[in-house]
């Protein structure tokens, strides 16, 4: 997947998470011969993560607007009710703050309306 550092952070900088989980799991596939430093690796890890957290936002969004309430939004978390909750209204905070414009906020704080 890789052809050095250089393709290492052109994987790191597209917005698509698969390509630094493609690259997490070059390093840490049972392999002698390793394409990733561990660094590489670490700083992918920390990509990845931060992709996919920021995705949870949305998909947590799509999920009160099909009905599921909190508890079974964090249920599937694995967290309490309540930091789902949370987790959700510090984002939508987060997103009024600092990505002012063509959001939807009216929206998105709709959904926090609480069954807890």
């Amino acid at each position: 997947m890789t052809d050095g550092p250089g393709s290492i952070q052109r994987d790191l900088d597209k917005p698509d998470v698969h390509d630094p989980l493609n690259l997490w799991e070059d390093f840490t596939a049972d392999v002698a011969w390793r394409e990733v430093s561990a660094l590489e690796a670490l700083r992918v890890n920390a990509r990845a993560v931060d992709r996919l957290t920021a995705k949870r936002w949305y998909v947590m969004k799509a999920a009160r607007e099909a009905g599921a309430t909190w508890s079974q939004i964090g249920q599937a978390l694995g967290v309490t009710r309540q930091a789902a909750y949370d987790f959700y209204r510090r984002k939508t905070e987060t997103q009024e703050k600092y990505a002012p414009g063509p959001t939807d906020s009216e929206a998105d704080r709709a959904v926090l309306e609480s069954d807890l």
